[in-house]
């Protein structure tokens, strides 16, 4: 990691999602790269073991009862907030109007200081190409220095960023939306392992074996933990101090920055990952995977084949270009090295029980 930044004089950050699986590793990233900086973490039943758990991450953090239902509250900790960062639920347009709404109203407060800031994580499958688990020869490479919201403004999670970029369109409101790929590593925080594992895990449990949605031919960029973590740090560096040469960075339209590596890997050998470390375990009858039975895949419902089964053919240039990131986790550890432990650590947390 770099080393910390003396940030500008602001009240703090507003954080939704401390409790996630991002959220834990970004609380370690925030802790060392900006200690001076106060965070008040949005958390839903409060108890002093999980205040406990959430500080032994970040010593000078605050907890707010409350979930992202809660939109007065949300609106009113947005209102008070220079920074906020919102790393929960993608597409959770409720919560996502409340702190819009919240730093809109403090724009106007009676003694404003540096126009807020808006740091929301969506990711790269917003890009899918609904393939059903296909390999289709794709009709574009995304790049985030060229994406257009307007170009998937029917898929899912494109309407909470629709509104993040038409808020940050007068200037008054920085945004800046990152997108990660397939996020992969085992967590600190309370949330260890990521939800779309859970969800295979889960649904393999039901099924009896690994398995995919479709064929397993679908290709998707993936990328550590900690990256996306350390590129969330960097883009609040860069909105608070500038790009690598100073200059501002991207936000609104422009505020737009994939988070992935430059590994790929197809869901089939995921899946087939999983399979063969449930089949060590003694959980399932057959290494490998198969396809999903209808019945299995419908119950992942519209992230099932919009998400899993689609290709994801994206590439990250704005972190790089403007603030210098790179995704050197992923090239430490590696995702075939990773999934094996984080698959044994879910299956005990869950305590699945597999169908034979």
């Amino acid at each position: 990691m770099s080393s910390p930044f003396q940030s500008p004089d602001i009240r703090g950050i507003f954080l939704l999602g401390a409790t996630g699986y991002v959220g834990g590793q970004l609380l370690l990233s925030l802790a060392h790269d900006f200690p001076s900086l106060p965070v008040r973490a949005l958390v839903r039943n409060i108890s002093p073991s999980k205040v406990a758990q959430l500080q032994s991450l970040h010593p000078k953090l605050e907890v707010v009862e409350g979930s992202l239902s809660d939109v007065d509250v949300v609106e009113a900790e947005a209102r008070k907030a220079d920074v906020v960062i919102d790393v929960a639920v993608a597409g959770d347009t409720l919560s996502v109007n409340a702190i819009i709404r919240g730093l809109q109203q403090r724009i106007h407060s009676a003694i404003p200081t540096l126009s807020p800031i808006y740091i929301h994580m969506s990711g790269t499958g917003i890009t899918g190409d609904n393939a059903r688990g296909e390999l289709i020869a794709p009709e574009r490479l995304w790049v985030d220095t060229e994406f257009n919201l307007d170009y998937v403004k029917s898929k899912l999670l494109a309407s909470a960023c629709e509104a993040i970029i038409d808020a940050g369109e007068s200037g008054k409101i920085r945004t800046m939306i990152v997108f990660p790929g397939l996020i992969y590593g085992v967590g600190p925080g309370l949330q260890k392992i990521s939800l779309p594992h859970r969800a295979y895990l889960d649904l393999a449990a039901q099924a009896g074996h690994s398995g995919s949605f479709g064929p397993g031919r679908n290709i998707s960029g993936f990328v550590h933990l900690n990256d996306v973590a350390s590129a969330v740090s960097a883009v609040l560096k860069g909105a608070l101090h500038g790009g690598k040469t100073g200059e501002k960075i991207g936000q609104g339209k422009e505020g737009i920055y994939f988070v992935l590596s430059k590994h790929m890997i197809s869901m089939g050998e995921f899946s087939s990952i999983i399979g063969d470390t449930l089949f060590k375990q003694g959980l399932i009858a057959k290494p490998g995977f198969s396809p999903f039975a209808a019945s299995i895949a419908d119950k992942a419902g519209a992230f099932g084949y919009n998400i899993f089964g689609s290709s994801i053919f994206c590439r990250a240039e704005r972190l790089t270009k403007e603030l210098g990131w790179s995704a050197e986790h992923t090239e430490a550890e590696s995702l075939y090295e990773s999934l094996p432990k984080e698959i044994e650590l879910a299956v005990k947390e869950m305590r699945l029980v597999f169908s034979k």
